[in-house]
């Protein structure tokens, strides 16, 4: 451990229909700019009907950058799990409960392995992949938040995200103004084939023009706020997560290949 670098016990509490059968601990590596090797021991316990709680270790000079390090390190993790459980999870400090909190009657119950390969996930896209565990990051978010448009910008963010970093195809996406949409249209092509045999929308040849363009209108403020407009917003969000959450775990499994060069090895063990 660096000297004179304190550790500090963090205590977060994750709601959502998850649950574990019962209390577990396991250790994760966690530092990137030391010299030293930095675990945090992590115990996982279930919250009653909200959810599940965790207890881990930061290091930091004070306290305020110890509860962010705590959050920052424990949301990434959940954002991974966010796409092999594919439920919303609310990350939150025990004495900050913002948040409409409701007791879940269906409870997914979590493994050790589930929670401890997604602390090993993250940390391996944190140093390999960033671009792709941000993407993740907002299809996470679109699952918890309950705001229709913030809903639908963050499906929206991690499809869009993830094509303009990964499009197979970029030489053909040189039209400033029209790029977002040319790397979405080139990158579900590389994933999916011609639009007719696209999964879930199938045959729909103006879905990104009408997505991107709602997502402009509300991103920018020029969308009203009426019953129309938010439900026709509403009426698009199932469709827009469908395709998210396929195209994600699509590209996870068929064509994202981290780079584990020797010294990103050395700091996953």
């Amino acid at each position: 451990m660096p000297d004179n670098l304190p550790a500090w016990d963090i205590t977060l509490n994750v709601y959502g229909p998850i649950t574990v059968e019962k209390k577990f601990s396991f250790r994760q590596r966690k530092d990137f700019h030391f010299d030293d090797k930095l675990y945090s021991d992590i115990d996982v316990s279930k919250n009653g009907l909200l959810g599940i709680t965790i207890n881990l270790t930061a290091f930091a000079v004070e306290q305020t950058i110890a509860r962010k390090a705590g959050l920052y390190f424990c949301g990434q993790a959940l954002d991974v799990l966010s796409i092999d459980i594919n439920l919303p999870t609310i990350l939150t400090l025990t004495n900050t409960i913002n948040i409409p909190v409701r007791a879940e009657t269906e409870r997914r119950r979590l493994t050790e392995d589930e929670l401890s390969n997604a602390f090993k996930t993250a940390r391996l896209w944190v140093l390999t992949e960033p671009t792709f565990l941000r993407a993740v990051g907002w299809y996470r978010k679109g699952l918890y938040t309950d705001d229709p448009f913030d809903k639908f910008l963050a499906f929206f963010n991690s499809i869009e995200i993830l094509c303009n970093k990964y499009n197979p195809n970029r030489v053909v996406c040189n039209n400033p103004g029209t790029n977002t949409k040319c790397h979405m249209w080139e990158t579900l092509k590389a994933v999916w084939g011609e639009c007719p045999e696209w999964p879930i929308i199938p045959n729909q040849s103006a879905w990104i023009d009408n997505n991107y363009s709602m997502r402009k209108d509300i991103a920018h403020g020029i969308a009203s706020i009426d019953i129309n407009v938010v439900e026709n917003v509403v009426n698009q969000i199932d469709t827009i997560k469908q395709v998210a959450y396929k195209l994600i775990t699509d590209w996870r499994q068929n064509r994202l290949h981290p780079n584990i060069t020797e010294d990103v090895e050395s700091k996953l063990l």
